[in-house]
């Protein structure tokens, strides 16, 4: 089920909110909230049900039996057992396919028949997993005491606001709140959830889809999967998916953070303006927030962290994001981003190129910087979204571009006649689109929709907050004018079909 889909907001959302309240002073408000989570689940289909159950009920009982025992080498044994169990479900889901399908396509030249094996993934396996393994390991390291009663605990993997796409919570953080009779909203934590829904709804439909648009639209342009682009036009795709899967992601947080909002449940924030970050470092401080924290206290750290020599750091750096990478997805080209991110740790690690720009042209230097890496996180969007055919196309048409506008330029110079401004530039733009109207006709819309962005992006960056946080802190009247604008934008400009989270493919 789609939370930008007209059944979630006007069917199931009500429906489930009325009857947690009603039931929400019994002992069996858990129960309708579990209940409810896997009604919600199973929407897709039922069979999704048996490895949530089964990930959830390991851990489990791994908890319980680590918890009562003092044995070091048995903890460790279950401790084992947990997370084996748990990346093998996910890696037999999320990997046979793939790679069965390429083993099959390099023994077909060698006369080798073989038959790939084909399985449906599963939504949220890779969410719920790193959500459920968390557990056992907190409570192997002492950090958390499991919980005897299954009804809370099913209730905190299979929470329906964040179980799909996230934030990856850990139990420490959630379970506590849902194993307690939580009060009734106030009035300000309920108008609080409703702009983050509307905020969210404003992102995925108005933002996110139309940006989606954009990306498959330069896509169409290469029916064969190698036609080239007009110049330019790769450029504008990075640009775009960019912005895409930014606005799709944080829109589902959003939404997601706002629903628990109505259910008495703080979720954690998951963004923080990215796309301002001056390097990669601050990046994953700002970009999936949930999972960048997991990585670094559930693998980068127990790698040993920056605590064996500058050489051991820059290992644990790109281990962890190739790990990374492979569990964003099935492919080479997730290894490839998640290397690329890795690289650009250790680069900038070896050569702080932020600190030097900031330390010799101060806010210009911070803004060159913020540029420069904005720049290097869309060319890792292209691993990220591109087919394998499609990558070399995509990027010999961002190479043209400065040959067009070199062109466009040389137009303008050519026309120069002393003060006659005017009608130089004016050769130089129609140089310019007769060379590239593509790329002109498409970057018009990106514009529109970028703008937004930018703008609640920018206004959050300063706040040190997301733009919804910031939104609900703003006097009243400026809040109504802004919930109308967000209203009228989503009458006019939101796709009208319920289009996919991205992150649901994960």
């Amino acid at each position: 089920m789609q939370f930008n889909s007209f059944v979630f907001i006007f069917a199931f959302l009500p429906g489930a909110l009325a009857g947690y309240l009603l039931l929400r002073k019994t002992r069996f408000a858990n129960a309708f909230m579990l209940a409810v989570s896997i009604y919600f689940y199973a929407q897709g289909a039922l069979w999704y049900l048996a490895p949530l159950f089964f990930t959830a009920l390991l851990d489990f009982f791994i908890g319980q039996k680590i918890e009562a025992s003092t044995d070091r080498r048995y903890r460790r044994s279950l401790l084992v057992v947990s997370v084996v169990a748990n990346l093998g479900l996910l890696s037999v889901f999320k990997y046979t396919t793939w790679l069965t399908v390429d083993m099959s396509r390099a023994l077909a030249p060698f006369g080798i028949a073989m038959s790939p094996i084909l399985i449906g993934l599963p939504p949220a396996i890779s969410f719920y997993t790193f959500q459920s393994m968390s557990y056992t390991i907190d409570i192997y390291r002492g950090e958390f005491k499991p919980y005897r009663n299954i009804i809370d605990y099913m209730s905190f993997v299979c929470f329906f606001p964040h179980l799909v796409a996230g934030p990856i919570m850990r139990a420490r953080d959630l379970l506590p709140q849902l194993a307690v009779r939580r009060p009734l909203p106030s009035a300000e934590t309920v108008s609080n959830a409703l702009l983050l829904i509307l905020f969210g709804l404003f992102q995925k439909t108005v933002l996110a889809d139309n940006f989606g648009l954009q990306v498959e639209s330069i896509q169409r342009m290469m029916p064969g999967g190698g036609a080239e682009l007009p110049a330019g036009m790769g450029l504008l795709f990075a640009y775009a998916f960019a912005f895409q899967i930014y606005c799709d992601f944080a829109a589902y947080t959003t939404i997601a953070r706002g629903v628990a909002r109505l259910f008495g449940v703080e979720l954690m924030r998951n963004f923080l303006t990215p796309y301002f970050s001056t390097n990669p470092s601050e990046f994953w401080q700002r970009w999936h927030i949930s999972l960048s924290t997991w990585l670094r206290d559930y693998l980068y750290i127990p790698l040993g962290g920056n605590q064996h020599g500058k050489l051991g750091t820059l290992r644990n750096l790109m281990l962890t994001m190739f790990l990374g990478g492979l569990w964003h997805g099935a492919g080479v080209f997730f290894i490839f981003w998640g290397l690329f991110h890795g690289l650009l740790l250790v680069i900038y690690r070896l050569v702080p190129i932020d600190a030097f720009l900031i330390s010799r042209f101060g806010r210009t230097g911070r803004m060159l910087s913020t540029v420069l890496f904005f720049h290097l996180v869309c060319l890792g969007w292209i691993f990220f979204r591109a087919t394998p055919e499609q990558f070399m196309p995509i990027m010999r048409s961002i190479a043209a571009l400065p040959a067009v506008c070199l062109t466009a330029l040389g137009a303008v110079l050519a026309n120069w006649h002393g003060l006659a401004f005017v009608p130089a530039l004016k050769s130089g733009i129609i140089q310019f689109l007769d060379v590239d109207r593509h790329f002109i006709t498409h970057g018009w819309g990106f514009v529109l929709y970028a703008v937004p962005v930018w703008i609640t992006d920018y206004v959050g960056y300063r706040a040190k907050a997301e733009f919804p946080d910031v939104l609900a802190r703003l006097p009243w009247l400026a809040r109504a004018v802004l919930v109308v604008v967000l209203i009228y934008g989503l009458q006019f400009f939101a796709r009208r079909e319920a289009n996919e989270f991205i992150y649901f493919a994960f």
